[in-house]
């Protein structure tokens, strides 16, 4: 009885040890298929109509004078936006805001347009007002009421 029971024993220590081992073992994390920044081939961009024409689009980056200006190249693959809806080149208007997204050029150039959008709105100006001034308008439109009454 204590042969088997001496058996039985070392059979499950025999067994057990690489399950042990195994759980012991760090795991690998999955290697990330992220690329850099830098490394990618497209980006957004976001700016004012300066200028356009049927192969370039000029765009400043905001109002400011000091505000960096982009030229980016148009081809027959530009796909043009308003919104949801589709647009015509002809919809782009000198001092419109417009976004979208570019791809970097190979060589030498400007970068080129994949998606321009001209139913963007301009940064800033849908700023939401301060609760102090919500709280006036809400006390003014409610003591209107009052006196309508």
């Amino acid at each position: 009885m204590k042969a088997k029971l001496l058996l039985v024993v070392a059979a499950l220590a025999v067994f057990s040890t690489p399950l042990l081992i195994s759980a012991d073992a760090p795991k690998k994390a999955p290697a990330k298929k992220t690329e850099a920044k830098s490394d990618q081939d497209t980006y957004p961009f976001y700016g004012k109509v300066t200028a356009i024409t049927s192969r370039t689009l000029t765009i400043v980056r905001g109002e400011n004078a000091e505000a960096a200006e982009a030229k980016f190249n148009l081809n027959a693959s530009t796909e043009y936006v308003n919104g949801d809806k589709p647009a015509t080149f002809e919809a782009v208007k000198v001092g419109s805001w417009v976004g979208g997204s570019v791809k970097k050029a190979t060589g030498e150039g400007h970068d080129s347009v994949l998606k321009l959008n001209i139913g963007v709105k301009q940064k800033g100006s849908g700023k939401s007002e301060t609760p102090a001034k919500k709280k006036e308008e809400t006390k003014k439109k409610e003591s209107s009421k009052k006196k309508s009454e």
